[in-house]
Formats: C-alpha cells, structure tokens, sequence
C-alpha cells in the first residue's frame, strides 16, 4: 500500500486489531501506529514481572504478524510512590528498555509524578503556539475576506 494513501491508515487498523487479545488484564492504548501498555501491580515486584510478560507477549504477536517495535522510541515510565531500584528492567528481547521521566502522549507531556510542570512549561507552550500562529493568521485572513461583502 503506497504511503499517504487513503486506504492504508484504514487497511493497518484491520491488521492490527487483534493486538488487544494477545494481553490479559492490562490497558492497552492505540492510536494510529502509537502503542501504550499500561500495566499496575500491588507492589514494584508484581508490575515488573506483570510487564515483563505482557511485553514478551506483544513481541510475540509483533513477530507473528510480520512488524517491528522500533528500540529506540520505546520506553517506559513509572507512575506513583514507588521507591523504584536500579534493578528494575524492562526488556525486549535482549534489550533493556529505557526508563524515561516524562513522555508525550497525544500531544500531552505526561511525568512520573504527574505534575504537568514539562506541559506547562513556558519555552514549551510558547515553541507549540508559534507554530499555529502563521495558521491562524491565514484563517483570519480568509475568513475577513469571505464576510465582508
């Protein structure tokens, strides 16, 4: 299927739907091509090995279904009280996943301790608006044009 098709979001959709039914009691997240495993334990012990299998259970499908995890984009957080050691791994495969303290889901900066300074961040919100503001001036343009008659 050629790149930018408007079939081929639709056609990976098909393909991928049965991702959901390689894992047992865990949120599992999609958005286009994006995955998001989200595993909760009782204690550290517990989330590691939970995770752990429910990531050797993805790699497994991965691999059943002919795709790739991309190693270097993925990574993993962890949310709460937890005084977590340096031996908490997660791996794929041979590869120790990175730990990370924030990360960007849906367009939010998310934190492990959820407090949304990274989002809120002045250089941040500034960098995403100056983006939209070449946009919103040609919209506004547009829109004076089409209602002034």
């Amino acid at each position: 299927m050629p790149q930018g098709s408007v079939l081929g979001p639709f056609l990976f959709l098909i393909y991928i739907d049965d991702i959901q039914y390689c894992l047992c009691d865990t949120n599992l997240h999609l958005f286009a091509d994006d995955t998001n495993l989200f595993v909760s334990g009782k204690t550290v012990r517990e989330t590691v090995v939970k995770a752990n299998a429910c990531i050797e259970a993805l790699q497994l499908w991965f691999v059943a279904n002919r795709l790739s995890l991309n190693l270097i984009k993925t990574s993993y957080s962890v949310f709460g009280d937890y005084n977590v050691s340096d031996d908490f791994e997660l791996k794929i495969g041979a590869t120790v996943l990175k730990r990370v303290t924030s990360n960007k889901y849906l367009g939010i900066i998310i934190d492990d301790k959820l407090t949304w300074k990274e989002h809120i961040d002045y250089h941040y919100v500034c960098k995403n608006i100056v983006k939209f503001v070449g946009i919103f001036i040609e919209l506004n343009i547009h829109y004076l044009a089409k209602h002034r008659k």
